[in-house]
């Protein structure tokens, strides 16, 4: 019986709901918006404003898409390893970078938000490694 329990253990956490890809996306979705504000920023057409409406969309597909599963079978398991306060100062950091950086170097680099974006997603990708390397 004890030699069966390490394959149910094993199965218990294939099945068990994934974190990483929850930040892994998150980062994504930071590099992502920072390219958006600065392509369409330049662009300034109404063709530019459909641009960034669709590209909106399609991120919070992606953010939709990887947060609902997790939440559905967090639920049903309630196990979770980051804390709250993490993942809330990883997106603070993250819009913060984005925009801070974005509006503060805006006119002296050529793309300010895309270096935002990619400042923002680091931590949240680091943080999405480290819980991919840890399950």
């Amino acid at each position: 019986m004890l030699q069966g329990a390490s394959g149910v253990e094993s199965a218990v956490r294939a099945r068990a709901p994934q974190e990483h890809p929850l930040y892994f996306a998150t980062g994504l979705v930071f590099v992502l918006a920072g390219l958006i504000f600065d392509i369409t920023g330049n662009a300034g057409s109404g063709g530019a404003a459909v641009a960034l409406t669709v590209a909106w969309v399609l991120l919070v597909g992606v953010m939709v898409a990887t947060h609902i599963p997790y939440w559905r079978r967090y639920r049903q398991v309630r196990k979770r390893s980051t804390p709250k306060w993490v993942e809330w100062t990883l997106a603070a950091w993250g819009v913060a970078a984005l925009f801070v950086l974005g509006i503060l170097l805006d006119g002296s680099i050529g793309y300010a938000f895309a270096l935002g974006g990619v400042v923002g997603a680091v931590p949240s990708l680091l943080w999405a490694e480290r819980l991919r390397r840890t399950t």
